[in-house]
């Protein structure tokens, strides 16, 4: 086999990676369904050195990378100008050899392509939590706090809303909504208390997961102050409108499209003097609180 096409097989996976990564990203651009949000997000304390970090490290690592393809590239030229120009006996090995790295290639590919839909859903999941505690953040006022990333012991409360009436768990969810132009049914999440019924499809871990964080942090809160408590559980989906279809009671999940919850957080009677508050707010403010530095 001539040498310069031994030496092009080696591009081969390169030829595999990238039309699976590509073609699999311009086929996740063009899915039907829309980002939830209707609320324009405001940047986070930070966010511009956060961008200016990003793109500082996004330079140094194509720097490597076209380092790295450089010297490769060279060394290919090299290659071809000090092979001989015969024929090289291709073996039975060397067939094996190239359907092993070809193999691997296929697999890495895969496991590349298969991590791509998350890492959407993870964006998804950060902007739905920005949305969350901007759109809280607008309802809240006066003797209210609320804290974000609360951190427990193998996972964290999105946010936790200190009010006079309560202390609230907030899990939030981003779920893509339909194409557009299929009317007011298409986005609305139909709630019976147990499980929510989104247009196509239904779920029940969120509301599971939202008693869970919020029965963890009224142990916890227990533990720290010495007193019992009143923690809800509330599941946020952001640009949802939620529709009940049962009486939902205290001892239930609560869902909200968080721009407006109002009337869950803020018009509740007052359970918590002034002292509790500050007892609860101190609890929880030291498990969002940053690592120290070394």
């Amino acid at each position: 086999m001539i040498p310069v096409l031994i030496l092009a097989l080696s591009l081969l996976p390169l030829l595999i990676l990238a039309p699976a990564v590509f073609g699999f990203a311009w086929w996740l651009d063009r899915q039907p369904r829309r980002d939830p949000l209707t609320t324009g997000l405001r940047r986070l304390p930070g966010s511009s050195l956060e961008i200016r970090l990003e793109k500082e490290r996004e330079k140094v690592l194509d720097r490597m990378l076209w380092s790295l393809s450089t010297g490769l590239v060279v060394a290919f030229m090299i290659l071809t100008k000090r092979l001989p120009e015969t024929d090289i006996d291709w073996h039975t090995l060397d067939t094996i050899y190239l359907l092993i790295g070809l193999t691997v290639s296929a697999i890495l590919s895969w496991r590349i392509v298969r991590r791509m839909p998350g890492l959407r859903k993870m964006k998804q999941g950060i902007r739905a939590e920005q949305a969350a505690a901007q759109e809280l953040a607008e309802v809240l006022a006066g003797r209210n706090r609320i804290i974000h990333d609360v951190q427990a012991q193998d996972f964290n409360i999105d946010h936790v809303v200190i009010t006079p009436g309560g202390i609230f768990a907030v899990e939030t969810k981003s779920r893509l909504k339909p194409a557009a132009g299929q009317g007011a049914e298409a986005v609305k999440v139909i709630y019976d208390g147990k499980c929510l019924k989104f247009p196509g499809w239904m779920e029940t871990a969120p509301i599971e997961q939202a008693r869970r964080q919020a029965d963890w942090l009224a142990r916890h809160l227990q533990a720290e102050t010495g007193e019992r408590l009143p923690v809800f559980p509330v599941l946020a989906l952001p640009g949802w409108f939620v529709e009940n279809a049962a009486r939902i009671t205290d001892e239930m999940v609560r869902v909200i499209n968080p721009k407006n919850s109002g009337w869950l957080f803020v018009k509740r009677a007052a359970v918590l003097d002034d002292a509790a508050l500050q007892r609860v707010i101190t609890a929880v403010g030291k498990l969002a609180a940053e690592p120290a530095k070394d």
